[in-house]
């Protein structure tokens, strides 16, 4: 019991060490980027058939708003013909790698993290995840945005997953 003590306290004492330091965080000009996401999203998403799943067709919303004015945070819904699914994503500038990270979790038991950057009105994050290389890749224009989910096998072809055409809600 005392050596579990020990351990709490140490692992305590090394997360409180660091605060001063994030307390100071300050966001930059690659964080006012993330901006464009903050606010309530309608949603329409279609999967494209493949070897393991039909094509199937869902629509909802998602809501993002600022986390720490560092990060973004979006959880959405939408409800197709199988059911109800529901994603939560952070978003966040990653200054030492110089990119953007977002780490996604579903109702499926899916949780997928992917880094990419940000270049005028395109956004491109990829992963590489047990030889299959997966990439993002969102349009934005105004109150809309479009974006194509793809991965890649063994032959590098970049086959498309899912799109989802997003419209900012008034």
């Amino acid at each position: 019991m005392t050596r579990c003590l020990k351990a709490t306290a140490v692992f305590a004492t090394l997360m409180f060490a660091g605060l001063p330091f994030a307390a100071n965080a300050q966001p930059g000009p690659e964080h006012k980027k993330l901006d464009y996401l903050v606010g309530k999203w309608k949603i329409e998403l279609e999967i494209k058939a493949s070897g393991t799943t039909p094509a199937s067709k869902a629509s909802g919303t998602e809501e993002c708003e600022w986390f720490a004015n560092l990060h973004i945070v979006c959880r959405g819904e939408a409800t197709g013909a199988a059911g109800l699914y529901k994603n939560m994503r952070t978003i966040s500038y990653v200054p030492t790698l110089k990119q953007y990270s977002s780490y996604s979790v579903d109702s499926l038991g899916y949780a997928v993290l992917t880094l990419g950057t940000i270049s005028g009105s395109n956004w491109t994050f990829n992963s590489d995840i047990g030889g299959y290389k997966m990439r993002s890749v969102m349009a934005t224009k105004n109150d809309n945005y479009t974006a194509t989910a793809e991965y890649a096998g063994a032959d590098g072809k970049w086959v498309p997953t899912s799109t989802i055409k997003a419209t900012r809600a008034k």
